[in-house]
């Protein structure tokens, strides 16, 4: 007899294992039938449920700080996706938590370590057992429990199966994580794709910011997306939107002050992001996740692009965002090309119709570049100083510079001279003063003189501004010694005599006379021109003339006497006002020395 049991023994321990081999080896070939883990998933709960002879058999998964149901025997199947507990709650949460099987033999509902869940009707079982899902690389990514009616002696071989198990089904989990996350990125790659075509074929603005921040939305998905950009001032302002209600496009918000620190600081700072974004997105409490990237062509900062969402995005998130400001930085440089080509043909054929007296084309051009000629304006002419030619890029540098001292300025260039139709507060000569502020630095920073006419309204008088400017430029060019500003108002007698310029006025006696002058302090660097005209202009006066030359009365005569001998002029009999209009034209023909 005690041999005949001891035969039996081995039987016994040989079909246990043969059992638990056929388990394993069923597992084995649920986890590779199929990368879709939800389905691995409930094929095992089935097997376990039918090997262990337990009543049900559940599988969860570690999402953050909580277990959720993902597979569940067929009678509590309807609740998969649907029932959730913390890690730190019952049985199972235990078993995550201390990285062990856990097992309850009886009375389940009275072993603390147990919650009571309604809906799996946990008071009916007597015994449960969990057994925790590790990663290769040592975390717990889930949990297998099994519960039973009756009590029930888990004995070693099903905790053994269980735990083979469980190391099997966490390969099937990371395979599938490594899967989802490959479709996502495929996925993502595919609508980037498409989105970066859309955003390629459309040409104007008002499409554009449509496109980029619906497709955005669609993209990562995100619940808000709003687009900025930098405004002449160098701030962040709202241009586009999605969804748009309620959104003030063109608004300035001072927290784009901090958002563009930001940017341009890279700060990582997770907290302080989601805040910004959440004010800049108009929302009283930060979003769950939040995203900032600058929308930049190289190194020019153009705008930003901010997004929110209630939910956490995927990893890759921020690559798309970024991929997509590229595209959206490269399309808005497009259409300030095409923009800058339609308006720079618009302006030229406004100035081309304005001087050829085509008045309806001029008020058409000026009504397609938004600037009524009927409202007060001033004409502006810029000529590089020291040269008959604007330097490489020097004409779109002025020209921006142009128009960011005054909005709403128009600009036409030929590589000789820049032309600007400036707004003015009110047609005048003191108008012009205004509207010509900050034209002063402009001249001296880019190298330029600029003529500025008086201020008028109407296509006519704006022919005559065009004039106007011109001529106070021609001037400028001769009397300043170095770039600035010259109103037509101020020109005084120069007015009368710009137009002899290209005839060189009349060839007289005074004219080769005042010409001797200016040869002589040309070769030995005295003032005898500007002695004389200061002679002149005091009414021939000696003592108010030497003291605003700050010289000696006797100076100054020694100066006239040489004046005389060099021009053969007798100054005291000379016609006072044709000898002071022939020096001021020479002054147009050469800067004075």
């Amino acid at each position: 007899m005690a041999d005949g049991g001891a035969d039996r023994a081995p039987s016994g321990e040989l079909e246990r294992l043969r059992r638990e081999n056929d388990t394993l080896s069923a597992v084995v070939g649920l986890v590779g039938s199929s990368p879709d883990l939800g389905h691995v998933l409930d094929r095992v709960v089935d097997l376990l449920t039918r090997v262990s002879g337990c009543h049900a058999c559940f599988v969860y998964l570690v999402a953050g700080d909580r277990l959720q149901m993902r597979a569940a025997s067929p009678v509590y199947g309807r609740h998969v996706g649907h029932i959730e507990f913390g890690v730190d709650e019952g049985l199972a949460g235990w078993s995550v938590r201390h990285r062990q099987a856990a097992v309850i033999r009886d009375r389940a509902m009275d072993d603390p370590r147990t919650n009571f869940v309604r809906e799996l009707e946990e008071e009916r079982f007597q015994s449960i057992a969990a057994v925790p899902v590790p990663s290769r690389a040592g975390e717990i990514l889930g949990v297998i429990v099994l519960h039973t009616a009756a009590p029930h002696e888990f004995d070693d071989g099903i905790l053994n199966v269980l735990a083979q198990t469980a190391s099997l089904i966490a390969g099937a989990i990371e395979n599938a994580k490594l899967y989802d996350e490959a479709q996502r990125r495929v996925d993502a790659l595919t609508r980037l794709s498409t989105l970066s075509q859309r955003i390629a074929a459309v040409t104007g603005r008002a499409d554009l910011y449509r496109v980029a921040t619906a497709g955005i939305r669609e993209l990562l998905p995100c619940d808000d997306c709003r687009l900025l950009e930098l405004d002449a001032g160098g701030r962040l302002v709202v241009v586009a939107a999605d969804p748009a209600a309620g959104v003030a496009v063109g608004a300035f918000d001072p927290t784009a002050d901090v958002l563009q620190e930001m940017l341009q600081s890279s700060p990582s700072e997770a907290l302080r992001l989601r805040t910004v974004v959440g004010r800049a997105l108009g929302r009283d409490h930060p979003p769950e996740a939040a995203l900032a990237v600058p929308v930049a062509a190289g190194p020019e900062l153009l705008g930003a692009l901010v997004v929110g969402a209630r939910e956490a995005w995927h990893d890759h998130a921020d690559e798309l965002l970024r991929a997509v400001a590229h595209q959206i930085a490269v399309a808005l440089k497009k259409a300030e090309i095409i923009e800058s080509l339609s308006e720079e043909n618009s302006a030229r054929e406004l100035f081309g119709a304005l001087e050829d007296r085509r008045w309806d084309v001029a008020e058409a051009r000026a009504r397609t570049l938004g600037c009524g000629l009927e409202a007060p304006h001033v004409i502006v002419e810029a000529r590089p100083f020291g040269s008959s030619m604007f330097g490489a890029g020097d004409e779109a540098r002025l020209e921006r510079a142009l128009r960011q001292a005054k909005p709403g300025t128009v600009c036409d260039t030929d590589g000789h001279r820049v032309r600007a139709l400036v707004p003015a507060p009110s047609p005048g000569a003191e108008a012009a003063r205004t509207a010509s502020g900050a034209l002063g630095a402009i001249g001296r920073e880019h190298g330029v003189v600029l003529g500025v006419s008086t201020a008028r309204r109407g296509t006519a008088e704006t022919r005559s501004a065009l004039t106007e400017a011109h001529d106070a430029a021609s001037v400028a060019l001769a009397m300043l010694t170095e770039g600035g500003v010259l109103l037509y108002g101020e020109m005084g007698a120069y007015r009368y005599l710009v137009s002899l310029l290209d005839s060189g006025g009349p060839d007289d006696e005074l004219r080769a006379a005042i010409a001797r002058l200016v040869e002589y302090d040309a070769a030995r660097q005295t003032q005898l021109l500007t002695t004389l005209e200061l002679y002149l202009t005091n009414g021939r006066t000696s003592t108010t003339t030497s003291r605003a030359l700050t010289i000696h009365v006797n100076t100054l005569r020694q100066r006239l006497e040489r004046i005389e001998a060099l021009t053969g002029l007798d100054l005291e009999s000379q016609d006072l006002l044709a000898l002071q209009l022939a020096i001021k034209l020479a002054r147009l023909r050469r800067p004075a020395s």
